[in-house]
């Protein structure tokens, strides 16, 4: 009975502090312990393992979509990825939200032409309680202060406490307990747009898109440094106010400049003009309110009820209810195929603008190829030509090859005379094929790469595809810490799909080290001429001048030896044989000099086949590589990348299309 009275007096005491420490910040936290105290009383304590607890924060945080709009949700999805090039995100996320629940919010913008100061009387006069008096959120939106400046987001809420410092986001937030935002599911954007400028206008152009409207960009509050950032913020449909014939005049201007290219996005923004006028009416897209008018009844039902009757004309002459009934129309009222009408608009506007995006992508690319392809008369002009080139440089292949076997200079390297011009056979060579192995050629392919360039196409020679093999081959590895080294690039290898230059692992002082093997460049095709005729020359200087050596010398030493023979034939025989000797000598001297003579032959028609074959070879790669550069200069060669990608979009677009469709049935 104590422990009983105890207990109860051990509660009474916590009661008692929890009601005297009392702090306004801590009262749910109270009200979850009380419960928390009585549910403990009440139900026995269970044990969990911590493995089954999962949190609630927004990381593991999951959404739940209607099983009606999961299709559609994922075909989005699938835009925002394959498509988000062509789509304005910020709508396409708010588009996103809208189907994450069976009653959206809807978001409308309220915007002001260059001010907000007509725009906020508009709203406060569609929000405020006639039956009440004046709140202070009125007060705060008409007088705002610099946090309002840049625009303000206005939701159903309880106002904050005025003593507590608003907390600071990215964009002000104003809470109204307003039973227009609470029936109509309703957010509202109060901003303002700025009108064309007189550049504009007289360059006639579109430079404005319905983004502007419909995504309109809100400023950050300013921070300590005196940055802002802008961001969008989507919405369903605009409202934009202007004040007098001058503004809805501009406002006008605006919209006629503006490129609606869907029809959606035109018939969710509202044009309202404010005026003073006897009795308010409208006029087609434009809907003409008197403020001032609907003011004066509004102040006159808050001095006294008695004065309704003055609210109620005042209220109606003013043009108030048809915006009244603009805006709840505009909230998310259920469409026929069960999708909210301001959600379903979005989408499918999401989806005009997307796939015409699509479409002026590939006819931009297409201009662009058609553009840069090489015109019918220049390509002729250049084909004919290369024609001609051709038939020049072979004609000078044969002409100079053959004036230079027959020349001076090269009679100069006869066979006989090799005994005291073998020294002189790198000279001469070198200066018979530089002066006779398509100098003229040479000059004439700088001229026609100039043309080429003139054109508009790279004279280059193209890689073959031996030499890109022989590029990115792998050096020859020489330790036994390669293994290692080889996993890791192998392991990395799947990352890229081409790689232009492939890792060569060199391991000197027993340390693994990763190099980069240089790219291969194309090399100018006005050089390809010269080199040809430097690789010619080494290999004709070095091959002529050791044949011209070893024949001398075997000549020489030939003759050497029969005439030792003749020598020892002389002395071995009886006295007066001096005529077999003789015959000896001269029969080993004319077989050397028979067989110099035909060595150096073969020799010196080697080097004229090889050059003539050469030049051939040289002249048809020439004109190969230049017929394929115009050939691909004629053509219209598309980015397969891009064409995969911009394939992938319209088929992302189109489904989604097809899943809005549907639910439109």
């Amino acid at each position: 009975m104590k422990r009983a009275q105890i207990a109860h007096s051990g509660r009474q005491l916590d009661t008692f502090l929890d009601n005297l420490f009392y702090c306004p910040a801590c009262t749910t936290w109270r009200t979850k312990k009380a419960l928390l105290f009585s549910v403990r009383q009440t139900i026995p304590s269970i044990r969990r393992n911590a493995s089954t607890l999962s949190s609630s924060t927004a990381v593991n945080a999951t959404k739940t979509i209607p099983r009606r709009y999961q299709e559609l949700y994922k075909a989005l999805g699938d835009v925002r990825k394959k498509a988000s090039a062509q789509v304005n995100l910020s709508r396409l996320q708010l588009a996103l939200q809208g189907l994450e629940s069976e009653t959206p919010t809807t978001r409308v913008a309220v915007v002001g032409l260059n001010v907000q100061d007509t725009a906020r009387r508009l709203v406060r006069l569609l929000l405020a309680d006639a039956l009440a008096d004046e709140d202070r959120w009125e007060k705060e939106l008409l007088h705002g202060d610099e946090d309002f400046s840049q625009g303000v987001v206005i939701r159903f809420g309880t106002s904050s406490n005025p003593n507590l410092q608003r907390p600071r986001t990215s964009i002000p937030v104003l809470y109204i307990p307003s039973n227009s935002l609470e029936r109509n599911n309703m957010e509202i954007l109060v901003s303002a747009i700025s009108d064309l400028r007189t550049g504009d206008l007289l360059q006639g152009t579109q430079t404005v898109t319905a983004d502007a409207f419909l995504s309109p960009s809100i400023g950050t509050p300013t921070a300590a440094n005196g940055r802002q950032t802008t961001i969008s913020q989507p919405v369903h449909s605009t409202v934009l106010v202007t004040k007098g014939l001058d503004e809805l005049l501009s406002a006008a201007k605006l919209l006629a400049s503006t490129n609606f290219t869907a029809i959606e996005d035109r018939e969710c923004i509202k044009l309202v003009v404010n005026l003073e006028v006897t009795k308010a009416d409208n006029l087609g897209q434009v809907l003409i309110v008197d403020i001032p008018k609907a003011e004066e009844g509004l102040a006159a039902i808050r001095r006294s009820v008695t004065e309704a009757t003055t609210y109620e004309h005042k209220w109606v002459d003013s043009g108030m209810p048809s915006l009244t009934t603009w805006f709840a129309l505009a909230s998310a009222a259920k469409s026929e195929g069960g999708i909210p009408k301001p959600v379903k608009d979005l989408i499918s506007a999401l989806l005009t603008n997307a796939m015409r995006n699509i479409q002026m992508q590939a006819s931009l690319e297409a201009q662009s190829n058609a553009a840069s392809r090489l015109s019918i008369a220049a390509r002729t002009n250049l084909e004919a030509a290369i024609e001609e080139f051709s038939r020049n440089a072979h004609q000078e292949l044969q002409s100079g090859l053959a004036s230079a076997w027959t020349s001076r200079n090269w009679r100069k390297l006869a066979w006989y005379k090799l005994f005291w011009r073998v020294d002189d056979v790198g000279l001469i060579i070198t200066d018979l094929v530089t002066n006779a192995w398509l100098p003229q050629t040479e000059r004439a392919v700088y001229e026609l790469s100039g043309r080429l360039s003139q054109a508009g196409i790279s004279p280059v020679e193209l890689p073959s595809p031996q030499s890109q093999a022989e590029t990115f081959a792998t050096a020859e590895v020489r330790t036994h810490d390669v293994a290692q080294s080889t996993t890791v690039l192998h392991a990395h290898a799947n990352i890229a799909t081409e790689v232009p230059i492939r890792p060569v692992i060199a391991n000197e002082f027993g340390v693994t080290e990763v190099k980069m093997a240089p790219a291969l460049r194309p090399a100018p095709l006005a050089v390809s001429i010269s080199n040809t005729r430097s690789k010619q020359l080494e290999r004709a200087i070095a091959g002529l001048t050791s044949t011209a050596q070893q024949i001398v010398l075997k000549t020489l030493s030939l003759t050497g030896l029969t005439a030792g023979l003749s020598v020892l034939t002389y002395l071995s025989l009886t006295p007066g044989s001096l005529y077999e000797a003789g015959t000896i000598v001269a029969l080993g001297t004319a077989y050397a000099l028979r067989r110099m003579q035909s060595d150096w032959l073969k020799a010196t028609k080697a080097l004229e086949g090889s050059l003539y074959d050469e030049g051939r070879a040289e002249i048809r790669k020439i004109v190969g590589v230049m017929t394929e550069l115009v050939g691909n200069a004629s053509k219209v060669v598309e980015d397969e990348v891009e064409i995969q990608s911009r394939r992938e979009a319209e088929e992302a677009v189109l489904k989604a299309r097809e899943e809005l469709d549907r639910l439109e049935k």
